[in-house]
């Protein structure tokens, strides 16, 4: 049975439990109470506060229900993982927006588990159902098992759950509780717990008693041996909660048990809550609110082309991955792309990230790779440069002008409007000291590319000055847009400036070089490894440096390093470690930045396809990026087939496959590609820009995008050309700008391409 996508709803079924890798589905609240569910049905969890102070729950691929059936002593799990038995069939997992469900038939039993996470609690429910589809009486036991971490956060050496965290049981919920007393827990909800909605035939708290010296989680000695849990507790040892279940059913009868997991702040905190917890199980899995619930949560961007896959990915599940992966992560590179994808769907959301971001720059004007931890005194040259773009989009998504006059503190002294740290940023750019014996920017530890950290304090990034030509231009735009007209002229001179060095020094008669040290040339012909890199190309052509008698040499230069599969961030890979460049010549070759398909810079390749109006390179290399296409299916991949992930290996004992899914800039930027760059619905300060790059083959489409306050129904159709007539609510506009209505109103746009 082939694998399905309800675009309607945000949901993917899938039959076949065999993957490559676990298939997951991200489930959480907006107070930071967060679920990974594999399709297997496995899930971990974790507490993130604002800070990014967090702790784990539980341990990965360590909780699961087991069913057992008490008269042939036979055990399975419904979602076949850990102790997969022969004899179960009929699998099926559904991920939604807001749910997981996993079933299965084994022994004539057939079983769901559906997960999902409170509203607002610190807290999960796995909801278990079986049914006697046999025509006998059937008994069985359901054992919900977890191992408890309790740790993730800093802690000095020697502190750790381990021994200052101890299981008991409360007979009365009944529940497995995991008390912790580490003074250097970030907050109170530390305690952890599973407990039963009905009563328990028994429980263990010792993960090493439930499992049995020679048993493992696919053989616990408890199922091995047919016997009840052994009632016991833990400290030091592997703690764990496991609750034991027991249900008689007649033929054709079905029962429910659900098994509630999470922190808690005390026992009384727990006691007094869980009536609570009890009442909201029975909305929780309401599934057709449910998904009524996740429209609202992620459907905010709809669109309907002639892709299947477009549709598949860009309804729901690439607004869900953005929204995912800014959750507790803590970078002002990272966040401040993430929020430019988020001010398409949650622009409120994206203004508090953006603020975020510039709360972490420093008076100097250089802001700060990571605050958790933070990674100075390592000086990355690019995160104010991102800063600098997040807060033009969030204006540009927002009209809301003032949102610059906020005073926000630097992150070592003194306090400045957001507009002022936009400023403190270009004197950073501009600072002579910043600049090496070429006149280009000075990479510090390293620029965008982490793993290219060349060991020379000198050293210099061809990228990092097409970045500051890039922002340069942006907060030029914004400062006009604010009457600063002297400023904006004074940026756009030294942009010019800056223009002229990196075209007679950085270009080699074929493309653009990517670094200068001491050591030599980064990026440049005849090197065994990284001979080309593709950011300094798309990036020039994104800054408008080129010029035109170059231009078709560099689109030659990125057309040659793209292959079927998609676009590598170098080539060829380093074929050994070289100390001159640093950490991704360690890399074996293929692996992510040495070599790999890097999706996330691909993207950037898809943005300067579209801006020069490369309609077919431009969506070609798209669908390389989308996940399970020609080249890259997910069979082969074994990535999920409805998340972006950052690279595909080229390594060839992994060629093609994945590291991870899900966290990666990719679904931000893969977002922003298709929305803006082939739809070219963009943000702008006066309304909204339509600029489209469309492939000749996709004649009619639509998209919904909703932009300050009001709900925008854009239909397309496409000619073939890139004249572009539009229409509102009937009545032609003289550009291809549509107005901010403001008026809380539906309006229908169309967009005709001649």
């Amino acid at each position: 049975m082939n694998d399905e996508f309800d675009t309607r709803n945000g949901r993917f079924i899938l039959y076949d439990y065999e993957t490559g890798k676990d298939w997951d589905n991200k489930l959480w609240n907006e107070n930071g109470y967060l679920m990974t569910v594999s399709h297997l049905g496995c899930p971990t969890s974790r507490y993130v506060d604002a800070q990014n102070n967090q702790i784990l729950l539980n341990c990965p691929k360590a909780n699961f229900v087991y069913v057992r059936d008490e008269e042939s002593k036979d055990y399975w799990n419904i979602g076949l993982f850990p102790a997969w038995n022969r004899e179960a069939s009929d699998f099926r997992c559904e991920h939604a927006m807001n749910y997981t469900s996993v079933s299965s038939v084994c022994r004539e039993i057939a079983g769901q588990i559906d997960f999902a996470v409170s509203a607002a609690g610190s807290f999960e429910v796995w909801r278990v159902t079986v049914e006697n589809r046999s025509k006998r009486p059937r008994s069985l036991s359901l054992f919900a098992m977890t191992a408890f971490d309790l740790n993730g956060y800093a802690q000095p050496v020697y502190y750790s759950s381990v021994t200052t965290s101890a299981t008991e049981y409360l007979p009365d919920l009944p529940a497995v509780y995991c008390n912790m007393q580490n003074p250097y827990a970030p907050f109170d909800n530390c305690q952890g717990f599973i407990a039963a909605s009905d009563p328990a035939a028994g429980y263990d708290g010792n993960l090493e008693v439930f499992l049995g010296t020679a048993g493992s989680h696919a053989r616990p000695r408890v199922l091995e041996e047919g016997r009840d849990c052994f009632n016991s507790l833990a400290t030091v040892r592997n703690r764990c909660g496991v609750v034991q279940n027991k249900l008689t059913l007649e033929p054709g009868e079905k029962k429910t048990a659900c098994y509630f997991l999470g922190l808690t702040t005390s026992r009384e905190a727990l006691r007094a809550s869980f009536p609570a917890m009890k009442a909201e199980a029975e909305t929780l899995f309401d599934f057709e609110a449910a998904q009524e619930a996740g429209k609202r949560r992620f459907g905010h961007l709809r669109v309907k082309t002639p892709c299947e896959r477009a549709n598949r990915i860009f309804n729901f599940w690439a607004e869900k991955q953005v929204s995912f992966c800014h959750l507790g992560k803590k970078a002002v590179r990272d966040n401040a792309q993430l929020a430019m994808g988020m001010c398409h769907f949650r622009p409120k959301a994206a203004l508090g990230v953006v603020e975020e971001c510039v709360a972490h720059q420093y008076v100097d004007g250089h802001a700060v790779l990571t605050w958790y931890p933070y990674l100075e005194p390592n000086i990355y040259s690019d995160p104010s440069f991102w800063m600098i773009l997040a807060v033009c989009q969030a204006v540009k998504e927002t009209g809301d002008f003032g949102f610059l006059d906020k005073e926000i503190p630097y992150l070592d002294e003194g306090t400045d409007t957001v507009y002022g740290h936009l400023k403190r940023a270009a004197e950073w750019f501009l600072r002579p000291d910043n600049y090496g014996p070429h006149g280009l920017p000075r990479i510090h530890h390293a620029d965008w590319n982490d793993a290219l950290n060349i060991p020379d304090e000198q050293a210099e990034s061809v990228l990092m000055a097409m970045f500051v030509l890039y922002g340069f231009s942006e907060l030029a735009g914004l400062s006009e847009r604010l009457g600063e007209k002297t400023y904006a002229e004074f940026l756009r001179k030294e942009a010019a400036k800056l223009s002229e060095t990196v075209n007679r020094i950085a270009f080699n008669g074929d493309y653009y070089v990517r670094a200068f040290s001491k050591f030599g040339t980064v990026g440049d012909k005849g090197q065994a490894g990284g001979a080309i890199y593709v950011n300094p190309q798309v990036w020039a052509i994104l800054a408008g440096i080129v010029p035109d008698d170059r231009l078709p040499k560099v689109l030659a230069a990125i057309d040659g390093m793209e292959t079927e599969e998609g676009i590598p961030l170098c080539a060829p890979p380093y074929p050994t470690y070289d100390e001159r460049v640093g950490r991704m010549s360690g890399m074996l070759p293929g692996v992510y930045e040495n070599g790999g398909i890097y999706n996330h810079a691909g993207c950037f390749k898809v943005m300067a396809d579209c801006k020069l109006k490369r309609k077919d390179h431009a969506m070609n290399t798209l669908l390389k990026i989308m996940p399970d296409g020609v080249h890259n299916p997910s069979s082969r991949t074994t990535t999920e087939p409805y998340v972006f992930t950052n690279c595909y290996l080229k390594h060839p004992a992994v060629d093609m496959m994945v590291g991870f899914s899900w966290q990666t800039g990719t679904s931000a930027w893969g977002l922003r590609c298709f929305y803006e760059g082939i739809l070219g619905i963009q943000s702008d300060y006066d309304g909204l820009r339509i600029d489209p790059c469309l492939p000749d083959d996709w004649k009619e489409l639509s998209a919904v995008r909703y932009f300050r306050g009001c709900r925008y129904e854009i239909s397309y159709l496409n000619k073939g050309g890139n004249q572009i007539l539009l229409e509102a609510d009937g009545h032609p506009l003289p550009n291809n700008q549509i107005p901010a209505f403001s008026d809380g109103q539906t309006h229908r746009i169309k967009v005709e391409l001649i």
